[in-house]
């Protein structure tokens, strides 16, 4: 009983949404022999005069209930298990770029949301536009991915019951993916240019969950829903209310 007990605890406990930032070298200056593939990135004139203005290259990822999830070209969304207590290892680097160097950690809010649920918004990210195929250096990238992720993680009730458009992540480091964002401001566009809120909000299921609370388990959402029909019904005269109804507001207007 007691394993029992402490698992339903550590189920249905918040977990933090962790972001993982990596500065990446210009592709062409990276000279390891590593057979891993490096990532797209922009020439070494963006990465070298435009980074000490706030706008470096760098890779992201996130970590939630104990698996690393991110975004590249043509893997599309991949998951590896979470270094525990930090740090990096082996498995945890597999699609790290080879040109990525870890530079921090930063925990970006929180979330009731258990594996079962966040693997329904991850298949809902890659059910809409996040596949490998559709990776662009500066219109769709693994921090495009992150921001968005993070997003329907910890922002899930506000996306649904709201229109808000000004809605953002405070903890989100805006430095990350300012130079993609620049990018395509100034033009490089191929029509694919990921819309952070729009696609948080279809991530947490705003085409078939409006309304429901993200913070609440599933039973509770259940009992909560019966509760709503109850009410609902109460509500519904029967034929006899309706006539006893009737006859009081006759003798009212006497």
């Amino acid at each position: 009983l007691g394993s029992t007990k402490t698992h339903h605890r550590q189920t249905n406990a918040m977990d933090n949404v962790v972001l993982n930032i990596y500065d990446l070298a210009p592709a062409s200056s990276q000279q390891d022999g590593s057979s891993q593939p490096q990532a797209p990135t922009f020439p070494s004139f963006f990465s070298s005069v435009l980074s000490p203005l706030g706008m470096g290259a760098y890779h992201t990822s996130i970590d939630i209930r104990g698996f690393r999830y991110q975004f590249g070209a043509s893997v599309g969304i991949t998951r590896t298990s979470s270094p525990q207590g930090g740090g990096e290892t082996a498995e945890s680097r597999r699609f790290v770029p080879s040109n990525g160097s870890f530079r921090e950690s930063l925990i970006l809010g929180q979330t009731w949301l258990e594996r079962g649920e966040i693997n329904a918004i991850v298949q809902r990210m890659r059910d809409d536009k996040f596949t490998g195929d559709k990776y662009h250096l500066a219109n769709r990238n693994c921090n495009h991915f992150s921001e968005t992720f993070a997003m329907a993680l910890i922002l899930g009730n506000e996306l649904l019951e709201n229109n808000n458009n000004n809605l953002r992540l405070e903890k989100y480091p805006a430095y990350v993916n300012r130079l993609a964002k620049t990018a395509t401001a100034i033009g490089i566009d191929d029509g694919n240019i990921c819309n952070v809120i729009e696609e948080a909000r279809v991530a947490a299921g705003v085409r078939d969950k409006v309304g429901w609370n993200l913070s609440q388990s599933s039973s509770q959402k259940s009992t909560a829903s019966s509760s709503v029909g109850n009410r609902s019904q109460k509500k519904v005269l029967t034929e006899k209310q309706k006539a006893a109804l009737a006859k009081v507001k006759t003798g009212s207007n006497k």
